[in-house]
């Protein structure tokens, strides 16, 4: 793993950049998400465009999620209401600190 810096952190979700490689590190809970700037840029993209047209179902245990389709189709992310909201707030704040750290650097 290379040295980065928060780029913002929210809940159980935490968003790291490496200034040397621009690798981008999701870390959410049980799994960690690797993006250069470019896939970075259109994940970012393609979850905005699911914010406010969510669709939450209920899962056995009663809590309401939200489904996160990967490129696998055996595999998909869940996420609660609040982890929902913390994981897209999370992804904009980085967004914008890292091109905050871009100019400073």
């Amino acid at each position: 793993m290379c040295q980065s810096v928060t780029l913002g952190s929210r809940g159980s979700t935490t968003i790291s950049y490496c200034s040397k490689c621009k690798n981008h590190y999701i870390w959410q809970g049980a799994f960690i998400l690797t993006f250069t700037s470019l896939q970075y840029d259109c994940f970012l993209e393609e979850i905005s465009k699911k914010i406010g047209a969510e669709e939450f179902i209920s899962f056995p245990d009663g809590v309401f999620r939200v489904l996160l389709p990967t490129p696998v189709q055996e595999i998909l992310f869940t996420f609660s209401e609040a982890e929902w909201r913390d994981f897209t707030s999370t992804l904009q704040e980085a967004y914008y600190m890292r091109e905050v750290y871009q100019i400073i650097n």
